[in-house]
């Protein structure tokens, strides 16, 4: 892919250490599942990386795809008609009246075999291969299967070998299907990975029982607060019920 080698794709980071040692996350994601209904929220953060630029730009993360949902966290574009476009990725296997966990399985492969690809096609680029090596891309999958709340999480992280081969790429997966019931019929929540959403969670157990709206919102600005470097404002908040899908706060430019 000839845009990969000039380093003109805009890859979408939301954390600058992603060339440390240690795999980043990017952005500010979290889905709150109850028995009845499922309230997401997402920043809106992202640093755009090309060449030796990085641009900080607000963007929509949550996305419809047939009859679900997704947003994405980590290492990937933007931009129609590019091969780390993960929306683009989940709606070209994701078929219409297919079961939710089967749309997030052929996702998880579709995600890392473009991973894949374009770790290959960058081998010879040293400055994008370092960007790309130790990546990841972190993917929520949420609405109703069965006629219940579902919630799933496909992590794809792209892992260096100690040999001079090419890095692996592995899949793992979180979820909370339909028939999913946490300990205490407590909500079942997921998140990016955040020291102070789950310092949120733990000073507010009342809230996260009683009004999910508020505590979704609530444990996104507390994040963004606390990470002002790769998350900000403004907030999208999505409920799913039994009626539908209705947005409590969204971007004027969301879709």
């Amino acid at each position: 892919m000839k845009s990969l080698s000039r380093l003109t794709l805009s890859l979408v980071l939301l954390i600058p250490q992603l060339l440390s040692i240690r795999p980043s996350l990017a952005t500010t994601i979290a889905v709150l599942k109850t028995p009845s209904q499922i309230v997401a929220g997402a920043d809106s953060m992202g640093l755009f990386v090309s060449g030796e630029k990085r641009i900080s730009y607000r963007f929509c993360k949550i996305h419809s795809v047939n009859d679900f949902f997704i947003a994405s966290a980590g290492l990937y574009d933007t931009r129609a008609g590019q091969r780390l476009n993960i929306t683009e990725i989940v709606r070209s296997v994701a078929k219409t009246g297919d079961p939710l966990a089967l749309a997030v399985n052929r996702s998880s492969s579709a995600i890392a075999s473009a991973l894949s690809q374009v770790l290959a096609e960058s081998r010879k680029d040293e400055a994008l291969y370092n960007l790309l090596v130790r990546g990841n891309v972190v993917t929520f999958f949420f609405g109703r299967e069965d006629g219940r709340p579902a919630v799933y999480m496909n992590r794809t992280v792209i892992a260096p070998r100690e040999d001079s081969s090419l890095p692996s790429v592995e899949s793992s997966q979180e979820e909370c299907g339909p028939l999913c019931i946490p300990p205490d019929n407590h909500p079942y929540l997921i998140h990016t990975t955040s020291q102070a959403i789950d310092d949120f969670r733990s000073k507010n157990p009342d809230l996260l029982r009683n009004d999910p709206v508020a505590f979704v919102r609530s444990i996104i600005f507390a994040d963004i607060a606390a990470n002002q470097n790769r998350s900000g404002p403004p907030v999208d908040i999505l409920r799913l019920d039994e009626s539908g899908a209705t947005w409590i706060d969204r971007k004027p430019n969301c879709r």
